[in-house]
């Protein structure tokens, strides 16, 4: 894909974060730290998860997204929703707790932050991030990954600001573009966008296709990703193991898989438990599937086999030029040891099968 050699594994996007985190963002709130040594710290963090992706022998690396957290409090939401927020013009600096979002869950509580006038552009310190995979790995390709419009709008609180999420998603995607165009005139070699919740809410397909194509639009150089996920909750970051909490069945997906205008889909499949999926048999001919292969919501160990399996009953669907091997989901939840065995067996398995 590269040209040169063809990518067969890449990361989802969150690498392990550390339990250090609560504790030196609790000194910085007690003036025990400055913010710039706990920043310090996270580019630490971030430059050891590119090593151990490198080392794992992941073919397109990233910075674990270490840099975007001050803490692991429900996982994704922390770093996905609140970090752009902050960064972002129209949103307030209130941070609302949210329920409701799933079906599955409607009692998980995420920390939502509120709109309370239009948006506009605003840096949000994305090319950052690929300068300091680059700085580390100067040759490898690297991805970015984001949160997608349609998350942002159905987490988010709208205080009035736009008077339907179709308008606040539309804006929320003109924001994302500018960011994007700029990680595509640095290099960046894959750019992906994060959208869990599109999967359910049918009736929101049609106009949250429509604003990933509008973030997508005047990408000229980076393969453009879309992960489709089932979540990756958890409100004790102790317990070191994540919840799926997004309902998500292939039949849901493939409107969307059909619609958006990307390269890559991203879907989880080890920790699946349908048994059928033909529906791959409709899988578009200009699209490759990034698969799961390692749940990443459990502490056991696949094995490379069982990631060959994982590959091989996709290979029924479509040819291997076409698939790629990733986890789950991100890695954010699991200890670092258990992270870096797991990808170690993803590689050794992808290559495998890629042989």
């Amino acid at each position: 894909m590269d040209g040169k050699k063809r990518w067969t594994t890449m990361v989802v996007g969150s690498h392990t974060v550390p339990d250090w985190y609560p504790i030196l963002q609790k000194a910085v709130e007690n003036h025990e730290l400055s913010p710039e040594a706990f920043q310090d710290a996270k580019e630490t963090a971030a430059r050891a998860s590119i090593k151990d992706l490198e080392a794992a022998g992941v073919s397109v690396l990233g910075d674990g997204e270490l840099l975007r957290r001050s803490n692991n409090i429900c996982g994704p939401p922390n770093a996905m929703i609140n970090f752009f927020s902050a960064k972002i013009k129209g949103f307030s600096a209130e941070i609302r707790p949210k329920t409701g979002v799933t079906p599955v869950a409607p009692d998980a509580q995420l920390p939502a932050p509120v709109v309370t006038s239009k948006l506009s552009e605003s840096d949000l310190g994305l090319v950052g991030e690929l300068k300091l995979v680059r700085e580390c790995s100067p040759t490898a390709p690297v991805k970015i990954a984001i949160t997608g419009p349609h998350m942002f709008v159905k987490v988010a609180w709208n205080d009035g600001a736009y008077p339907n999420d179709q308008e606040l998603a539309f804006d929320m995607a003109k924001v994302l573009n500018a960011e994007i165009l700029k990680l595509d005139a640095a290099g960046c070699d894959v750019i992906q966008l994060d959208e869990p919740i599109l999967w359910f809410l049918t009736g929101d397909q049609e106009w949250g296709i429509e604003a990933i194509n509008r973030c997508f639009a005047g990408v000229k150089r980076a393969k453009k990703a879309l992960h489709l996920c089932q979540g990756n909750y958890q409100p004790d970051p102790s317990a070191h193991k994540g919840l799926r909490i997004f309902p998500s069945k292939f039949n849901d997906a493939l409107p969307i898989i059909k619609g958006v205008n990307v390269d890559i889909i991203v879907l989880a499949f080890s920790s699946f438990d349908e048994k059928d999926i033909s529906v791959l048999s409709e899988f578009p001919s200009d699209k490759i599937l990034a698969v799961g292969v390692i749940d990443v919501q459990k502490h056991e160990i696949e094995t490379p086999e069982e990631v060959v399996r994982t590959l091989t009953r996709i290979g029924e669907y479509l040819p291997k030029e076409r698939i790629m091997a990733v986890p789950d989901c991100g890695l954010n939840h699991l200890p670092r040891n258990v992270a870096f065995k797991k990808l170690q067996v993803m590689v050794k398995g992808a290559n495998t099968f890629f042989a």
